[in-house]
C-alpha cells in the first residue's frame, strides 16, 4: 500500500486530544479495507539502544493538536513515517550526521516540495534521541526533547501504522545490556541567548565564509561563558530566525541555514561533548511586527531583531556562580 495514502485517510478523523485519538478509521471503501488501523500497540519505554547504532523516537503529542491531517517524517532527504495525533514511531540507524524533516499533509492539498521544518543533529553511539511534533503558526516542528519528558508524553501514544519507511540506511533495532538503575534527574530548563544575525553574518549570507570576524568572537564569547557557567551540559539547541522581508521559504531556508552553520562552529570549537542540534523557524516568530511590509532601508533597519539566532542550553548549573 502506498506511503502516502494516509495523508488522505486522516483527513477524516475528528481527534480532540492525544488521549482520545482514534487507532481505526472508516474508509469508503468494501471488504479487508472498510477499516484500517492506524495505530497500534501503547508506547512502552525501548531497552537501551546497542553502542553500534543511535535510535530515533518522532511522536506527536498534545502540543500538535491544531496541525490538520498527517505529519510527514523524513530522515536525511528519505520518507520515514507518517504521524497522526497520538501516534510515535522509531528508527535505528548508525550513528551520524543526520538532518530530519516535517511536512504537513492534508487531503486535496497540492504536494509542497519544502519541508516546513528541518531539523539538523548529530547521532550519538548508543543513544536515543526524540523528537516532538510543535505546532509553529500552524506548521509542524520536530523538536528535540529531553528524554524524561519525551517518555513522560511517549506514555500517552501508540505506535503509527501503516506506512512504511523508505530510509535505506535504517536497522533492526539491538538492545544494550540494561543499565544500573540510577535516581531519575528532573530536566533543567533550557537557558537562551539570543544573538544578532547582522553582527554574526555579512549581508544575505549564511554559509561559515559569510560569518563576520565580530560574529565569530561572539559566538567564542558564548561558548566560554556556557563552559564556565555550565558543570554538565546536556544539550545546544541553536534556532535560526529571519526577517519578513522576502518569500517564506527564502525566509525559511536562510533561518535553517544560519542556524547550522552556528551548530557546526560550536562543535568545531566548543570542546563540549552535548548533543548539538539545529532548526530554522524563517519569519513565523517575530519579535518586532510594526516595521511596514514595503522594504525599504528603515523597514529593513527595523526588522534588525528578528533577524536573530537563539542558542538554548539544557544541563545543570555551577551553584558558584560560575568559574573554575
Amino acid at each position: 500500500m502506498a506511503v502516502w495514502m494516509l495523508a488522505s485517510w486522516v483527513s477524516v478523523m475528528g481527534v480532540s486530544n492525544t488521549a482520545q485519538a482514534q487507532t481505526a478509521i472508516e474508509t469508503s471503501q468494501a471488504g479487508a479495507n472498510a477499516r484500517i488501523d492506524v495505530l497500534g500497540s501503547p508506547f512502552s519505554e525501548p531497552p537501551g539502544t546497542a553502542a553500534s547504532q543511535s535510535r530515533i523516537l518522532v511522536y506527536r503529542g498534545a502540543d500538535s493538536l491544531g496541525l490538520k491531517g498527517a505529519t510527514g517524517v523524513f530522515v536525511n532527504g528519505q520518507y520515514h513515517t507518517s504521524l497522526v495525533a497520538g501516534g510515535y514511531s522509531q528508527l535505528c540507524i548508525e550513528p551520524g550526521a543526520l538532518e530530519i524533516g516535517a511536512r504537513q499533509m492534508r487531503i486535496g492539498r497540492t504536494a509542497k516540495d519544502i519541508y516546513d521544518s528541518l531539523t539538523a543533529t548529530r547521532l550519538l553511539a548508543g543513544q536515543s534521541q526524540y523528537f516532538a511534533v510543535y505546532e509553529d503558526a500552524t506548521r509542524p516542528v520536530l523538536k528535540p526533547v529531553p528524554a524524561a519528558q519525551a517518555l513522560q508524553e511517549l506514555a500517552a501514544t501508540r505506535l503509527q501504522m501503516h506506512t512504511v519507511s523508505r530510509v535505506t540506511k535504517a536497522q533492526d533495532c539491538l538492545s544494550a545490556p540494561a543499565p544500573v538503575a540510577t535516581p531519575a534527574m528532573v530536566p533543567a530548563m533550557p537557558q537562551q541567548f539570543a544573538l544578532s544575525g547582522d553582527a554574526l553574518f555579512a549581508f544575505g549570507r549564511s554559509d561559515a565564509e559569510g560569518m563576520t570576524s565580530q560574529g565569530l568572537a561572539v559566538i567564542d564569547q558564548l561558548v566560554s561563558r556556557i563552559r564556565s557557567d555550565y558543570a554538565n551540559i546536556n544539550h545546544i539547541h541553536v534556532i535560526g530566525h529571519a526577517d519578513p522581508l522576502g518569500s517564506p521559504a527564502g525566509n525559511q531556508r536562510l533561518s535553517a541555514e544560519r542556524a547550522d552553520t552556528v551548530r557546526r562552529y560550536i562543535e568545531r570549537v566548543s570542546q563540549i561533548s552535548a548533543r548539538i542540534t539545529s532548526e530554522g523557524r524563517g519569519s513565523r516568530q517575530l519579535v518586532e511586527r510594526s516595521c511596514g511590509s514595503v522594504q525599504s532601508a528603515a523597514v529593513i533597519a527595523c526588522n534588525q531583531p528578528n533577524r536573530r539566532v537563539v542558542v538554548e542550553v539544557v544541563g545543570q548549573r555551577r551553584t558558584d556562580g560560575g568559574g573554575k
